[in-house]
Parts: structure tokens; sequence; C-alpha cells
């Protein structure tokens, strides 16, 4: 038995109360797409090949210019289609939530794929407690090309989990899973979203973090989600590459978490402080991210702002010492 299987044992009593006629949860699919039409179908065959039977599947296409809407249009009523303009990846998540019946929401990338057990446990966990604000599982990646999977992510706490009292604290946990391993109630993601647009690629921070600070949740360990990677991922095993991306999404997401969650707005300034040091070292510039870490500098407090400088540098200087030593292991 592991670790979550025996966390969930306290659970069953409850559940084995239950009238058996009692109606499952209905589950919505959240698959957010932009061109990604050549992965788009099996994303979409894998959630509908769920073997929990009470789901929807909202189909999300962020104003793709290649044949993505074709594909979704070919699935007829089978899923819900939703046509946007181009926005990002936060505008497409907004637009997902808004469409949705679901009492339980799971992201899924259109690059990447649900097990087909994977519902049932997501639901078995919410069902056992209603406490239990979200639910995360580790994404396995897998190689497009061989089929071959890596490593599973790092050991990390497994079970039930509340970092409520860390969050505020200012601290953020090693949360070792992407968009496509992200569940919810319902009744939480609503104070979640809609979340700013502002932030266009990798916005699973934002969910994640801002979920751990408002409620209880849950760390499944079993294999659930697979990410592909395929040598157009927009974050993931970009190496050196991912470094600006990381930067200006740790500025925005600071930004907005300050701006939205007063109770998290000492991890929100910890994410900004770091997403500052990190643009120092990538020089990432862009003018619109610029002109809103600068406005944001001019409005916290004077000390506040002092802190955060101090941080940045700190963190700048970390990521260059490693950085450098990479450079001297690589060429002796």
């Amino acid at each position: 038995m592991n670790k979550d299987e025996k966390f969930r044992s306290a659970g069953l009593a409850e559940k084995e109360r239950r009238p058996r006629n009692e109606a499952r949860p209905l589950v919505s699919i959240l698959i957010n797409n932009y061109n990604y039409a050549s992965f788009l179908d099996q994303a979409i065959e894998s959630a509908l090949a769920q073997t929990y039977e009470n789901f929807e599947v909202v189909v999300v296409d962020d104003g793709s210019t290649d044949c993505s809407r074709e594909v979704i249009v070919r699935y007829g009523d089978r899923i819900v289609p939703v046509m946007k303009e181009n926005g990002g990846q936060a505008s497409a998540f907004n637009a997902g939530f808004a469409a949705s019946q679901g009492d339980i929401i799971c992201f899924l990338d259109s690059d990447d794929l649900f097990l087909p057990d994977k519902l049932n446990r997501i639901v078995e966990i919410f069902e056992d407690d209603p406490r239990t604000g979200w639910c995360f599982d580790k994404v396995r990646e897998f190689d497009h090309e061989s089929g071959r999977r890596y490593p599973p992510p790092a050991d990390s706490k497994v079970g039930p989990w509340d970092a409520r009292a860390m969050i505020a604290a200012g601290t953020a946990p090693l949360i070792p899973t992407a968009t496509s391993g992200l569940s919810f109630r319902r009744s939480t993601l609503t104070h979640i979203l809609p979340m700013p647009e502002v932030i266009r690629i990798t916005s699973d921070g934002y969910l994640k973090f801002v979920a751990l600070g408002l409620a209880e949740g849950w760390m499944v360990s079993q294999e659930l989600t697979l990410q592909r990677i395929h040598g157009e991922n927009a974050y993931t095993r970009r190496g050196i590459g991912k470094i600006p991306i990381m930067g200006l999404t740790g500025l925005l997401t600071g930004v907005c978490v300050y701006e939205k969650f007063p109770s998290l707005r000492p991890l929100a300034i910890r994410m900004f402080s770091r997403g500052l040091g990190t643009c120092w070292i990538a020089g990432a510039s862009e003018p619109n991210h610029k002109r809103l870490s600068g406005a944001f500098l001019r409005r916290v407090p004077r000390r506040t702002k002092a802190g955060i400088l101090l941080e940045a540098s700190y963190h700048s200087a970390l990521l260059l010492l490693s950085s450098l030593t990479k450079r001297v292991y690589r060429h002796p």
C-alpha cells in the first residue's frame, strides 16, 4: 500500500455509508490549445477514453493558425468547443472555466495525455474529504518520437497537505507537476479564476500557489498523466532557453497575486523578487513587462522595495554563479 492509499483509507468508512444511487460529481476536463493540431486529437481521445462516466470535455482553441479548429469540429457534440481570439494561456483557462459545468475541474494541455483511470482516482480523493480543494498528480514525461518515459519527478510529499501557513509566510514549496496534473474543486477554482490575462504562458504557477494558499489539498503518487516532450514545448526541458520565461512569469505572477490576494502578499513579493533577479540575468526586457514591474516597485512601501531589490540581487548572483560553474565544468 503506497502513502496516499494509506491516507485515503481513513475516508473509506464515510464513503461506504453513502447511498449507492447517489450521483457522482460531474467532472469538466478543460483542454487548452494553441497551434497543436498534430497532438490535439490524441489529447481529446485520452479525455474521452476515461473509465469514469460523468464528465464533459471543454476544448478551448486560443486563436490557432493551423488546422486545430478543423480537428475540434470533427468531434461534434462529443465535446464543448470554445473558439476565441488569441489571448494566451490564462485567457484560455478563463474561457474554458466559464464554459464548464463540472463540480471538479481537470486541466489538460493539448499536447499531453490522461491515462484512462485518472478521473476515477481524482473523484475518489475529492469525495473522500470535502475539505480537499485541490488535487495535484505527478505528471510523467515521455518522448514524442520514441515513446520512452523519462524518470518520474523527484519525490515530494504525497497524501493530504495543508500548506496555507507556509504560503502565507512567503515560502513556495516544490510542486513537481505541470498544468495537466492540476485538478480543483469548483468552489476553490471560483476564487482563483478568472485570472489576470497578462500571464500569457506557464500560467500553472499562479493556479498552483494560489490554491495552496487558499485550501487544503492532496498530492497523488500514482501515475495519472503523461506530458509529451517534443522539442517545441514552451517551457519543459528547454534548458537555458526557459530562463527568460521563468523571469517574466515570476514578475507577472508576483504582481497579479499581490493585487488579487492580499493575504498572499509575502509569497507574491518573493515570486516577484526572484523573477526580477532572473530577468536581470536573462536580459529579458519586454517593454510591457518593464512598465509593469516599474509601476509595481513604485507603489510598494519603501522598505518592501528595498527588500525586493536585495533579494533580486541575491537571486541573480546565485543564478550567475550557477551558470559560470556549469560553463567551467563543460569547458575546462
